[in-house]
């Protein structure tokens, strides 16, 4: 076995690489497993393992199936986009009123656009109640069992657990982390805060505290970027039709990874005619590197969102030391198409998105090791979606964009003053945004830690949230009746990890701003050391490791708090 190897002068003898990496890695996944007890310890792991798998599918099948509903005169809609109110049914019974559903596209379209501050507040507290009290005691009943499980396996918490496979390692690590975030960003809210107080809509009214409250933050963000900031996404569209953004989004790709792509329109082949294939060469060696199929138009009973989805990793050849396999990613989609009489045109949004996932196709054809388990985008989970988010930030630089952009009827880049108000607009509420992220990250990071899971504790899953917004997100008050963490979908499957999101996010910055300092973002150079640092290894070396060496040192939050323009 490998517990018996590990002891052995064979294993002593290993140097520092991917088997020993593995090996390492397989001895600790064992123990998480519970792989090293015996008897009736073993089988109270198996126990509570599905216990905690059937708990999760409860809580989710809860939320997925609330129907709460809210019923409105159209008045009482009156600023939401009128494609949202037209498609409410009318109430069986009373037809002067609209049945309000809470899926995302009517909640957002009316917390962001209604001018009816009561509707706003029902509206909010109903969707901060979705799946209570059913998930109340469902969730206390996963936390409990999680704690157990924890306990059984020789870790202090589930936190403990739950992050000690991770780049993080430690639940202090991750309240570190953090904590030295909160500070500046409190300092950006309340500048982001006054902006607000300064130029509120009519609709809103501060609590008698002089605090917002939380069901107005939504509307009145809108309200400052639509009245304050002048970004005209319709007008900014027109500069990215889909054609020529997609070429000059292609050219920047192969520039910095120093690649060249051949496309086949094969979709006939496939399974779909507007599907199509790159194949990827490297400009080097001239061997390929692998293919990635694009199917980026909408489809009825297609996937709804955007994905990258790893299908053959690049592993190396048994027989040849050094060649690998070409690795196969699929890209998914739903922009716009084109038809006879327009083009189809790119929001900013879609553009980074595109981007986004055609990193991650990326990473899984550079993702090179020896063995498959490691290949492509196998990585930690609180690493995988830090080159993705890094290669985002190219569409934020000034230049890029000028690049990428050729207006569908002119010919001519983005100007200069679209570029300035969509860049503004970016950082307008990034304190509050970023803020948020670090609420949900301590809240799930304290629900399953060793304080309150001591014994006798009640697990008061509510007033620990509020308790945490209210020290985080100051001068902001929350409902007194919302139980936000019952419809908290994240809890279930990444557990004490949401910090993962903000984690991912600093790290990123931080790489894209070594590389931009250094007049890398089309640098076949820097894209080199990129890769060989970053994405090349797969996930067949500690991440942590993998930062350090392509920064030359520790990475910092520094860059993500400049480009929020927040100095420490």
């Amino acid at each position: 076995s490998l517990q018996e190897f590990v002891s052995t002068s064979e294993y002593k003898g290993l140097a520092p690489g991917e088997k020993k990496y593995w090996i390492d890695e397989e001895i600790s996944e064992m123990k998480r497993s519970g792989l090293e007890l015996e008897g009736e310890a073993f089988d109270k792991v198996v126990e509570l393992q599905k216990k905690i798998s059937d708990l999760g599918t409860t809580f989710e099948t809860n939320v997925a199936e609330d129907s709460t509903e809210l019923y409105f005169a159209e008045a009482e809609l009156e600023g939401t986009p009128a494609p949202i109110v037209g498609a409410l049914a009318k109430k069986e019974g009373d037809e002067s009123k609209l049945v309000v559903k809470l899926d995302y596209p009517t909640y957002f379209g009316i917390m962001k656009n209604c001018t009816v501050a009561t509707t706003r507040k029902a509206v909010a507290e109903a969707f901060e109640n979705r799946a209570f009290p059913s998930n109340l005691e469902v969730l206390k009943d996963v936390i409990r069992a999680r704690h157990q499980l924890s306990t059984v396996l020789g870790y202090s918490s589930f936190s403990a657990y739950n992050l000690e496979n991770k780049m993080i390692k430690t639940p202090a690590n991750a309240a570190k982390f953090i904590e030295d975030l909160i500070p500046g960003l409190q300092k950006k809210w309340e500048i982001e805060k006054q902006l607000i107080i300064d130029n509120l809509h009519p609709s809103v009214v501060l609590s008698p505290e002089g605090d917002l409250y939380s069901y107005d933050i939504a509307f009145s963000i809108n309200h400052i970027k639509q009245s304050k900031l002048n970004v005209s996404e319709t007008e900014i569209q027109k500069y990215f039709p889909m054609d020529s953004t997609v070429k000059a989004l292609f050219d920047i790709y192969q520039s910095f990874f120093d690649i060249t792509f051949v496309q086949h329109n094969n979709g006939k082949e496939l399974w779909h005619e507007d599907v199509s294939t790159l194949e990827v060469i490297d400009n080097n060696t001239k061997a390929v590197l692998g293919y990635v199929v694009l199917d980026l138009f909408p489809r009825e009973g297609k996937f709804s969102h955007a994905c990258c989805a790893s299908v053959v990793p690049p592993c190396e050849r048994k027989e040849e030391d050094g060649v690998f396999t070409p690795a196969l990613t699929v890209v998914i989609a739903n922009f716009p198409k084109a038809t006879k009489d327009a083009q189809a045109l790119f929001m900013h949004d879609d553009v980074e998105t595109f981007f986004h996932e055609f990193g991650h196709a990326i990473h899984g054809l550079m993702g090179r090791s020896k063995m498959c388990t490691f290949a492509g985008t196998r990585v930690k989970r609180d690493f995988v979606e830090l080159p993705s988010q890094m290669l985002e930030e190219w569409l934020w630089d000034r230049a890029i964009l000028q690049k990428v952009s050729k207006h569908y009827q002119t010919g001519k880049p983005l100007p200069d003053e679209l570029i300035d108000a969509k860049i503004a607009s970016q950082n307008a509420f990034s304190g509050r945004d970023s803020l948020r992220q670090l609420q949900f990250a301590q809240f799930s990071l304290q629900l399953f830690n060793t304080e309150f899971n001591k014994e006798g504790s009640t697990l008061d899953t509510t007033q620990l949230y509020r308790d945490i917004q209210a020290k985080t997100i100051k001068g902001l008050k929350g409902s007194d009746n919302g139980h936000f963490e019952c419809a908290f979908g994240h809890l279930m499957g990444y557990g004490a990890g949401y910090y993962g999101y903000m984690w991912s996010e600093v790290l990123a910055q931080d790489v894209f701003n070594y590389i931009k300092e250094r007049d890398g973002l089309l640098s076949p150079e820097l894209g080199k050391r990129y890769v060989k640092h970053i994405i090349g290894p797969g996930g067949s070396r500690d991440p942590n490791v993998l930062v350090r060496e392509f920064l030359e040192r520790e990475p910092s939050n520094a860059a993500f708090l400049a480009k929020l323009g927040i100095t420490q």
